[in-house]
């Protein structure tokens, strides 16, 4: 399988790539515009992430799922997609009386054309066709091939097509700076996006064969994979 990437010398809120014969538009928010196919590809969503850690006794910040939702709908704004594809794990725990509930909803009401469709991962066990229902969404519980292109939750090994996948939380480690920023993750096997969540991170492990595409505030650093460190 083919991998082509062309690396701009500059720092850019996108980056274009090409994989299978698909032109894709990485974003510095940590999703993918797929330009053919008027789509908008995010993965990780993690709704009420911090309510769920909170009602373990962990401490977690208030608003962390407002935050995502703004930042979802700016890139919906700015690329107008027809469709929202989110690649696994839209929930992270219950959602019925969830707090996040009302917020969702108001979300979806702004964008009442969007098709959003959810391929479930592990987190989605609560993403039942109620709560599909009530979301007002389209749960897929299997990959989708789309023009060439696997879109999955995990990657599964040995595939025999390019996938887009999510589910590893991708981070680097930049040379010079301490902290890890969530990163696009490409290799022979396709496109690991980093989790839109805010409140994700993620462990960082050495890949010598893949390129790293690092969001740093709202940026794009592309590195060689030398010059990285890329999280699983």
């Amino acid at each position: 399988m083919s991998l082509t990437c062309e690396i701009r010398p500059t720092l850019s809120t996108e980056h274009t790539i090409t994989l299978g014969d698909q032109s894709l538009l990485l974003l510095g928010e940590r999703a993918v515009y797929w330009p053919a196919q008027r789509a908008l590809l995010i993965a990780d969503l993690h709704l009420g992430k911090a309510d769920t850690l909170r009602r373990a006794g962990i401490l977690a910040p208030r608003g962390s799922t407002s935050t995502d939702l703004d930042r979802l709908a700016r890139l919906i704004e700015r690329h107008q997609p027809e469709t929202l594809w989110v690649l696994g794990d839209l929930l992270h725990g219950p959602i019925f009386d969830a707090p996040w509930i009302d917020r969702w909803q108001d979300f979806r009401r702004a964008h009442p054309s969007l098709s959003i469709q959810v391929i479930a991962g592990n987190h989605d066990r609560q993403l039942t066709d109620t709560a599909a229902q009530l979301l007002e969404l389209q749960v897929i519980r299997e990959d989708v091939l789309l023009a060439g292109l696997c879109l999955c939750h995990e990657p599964p090994p040995g595939a025999s097509l390019p996938t887009v996948s999510g589910h590893l939380h991708p981070c680097v480690k930049l040379p010079g700076l301490p902290r890890r920023w969530p990163a696009f993750r490409l290799n022979a096997g396709g496109l690991i996006l980093p989790a839109f969540s805010l409140l994700t991170g993620g462990a960082l492990v050495q890949a010598r064969d893949a390129i790293g595409f690092a969001c740093v505030e709202g940026q794009i650093v592309a590195l060689q994979p030398s010059r990285c460190a890329t999280s699983l």
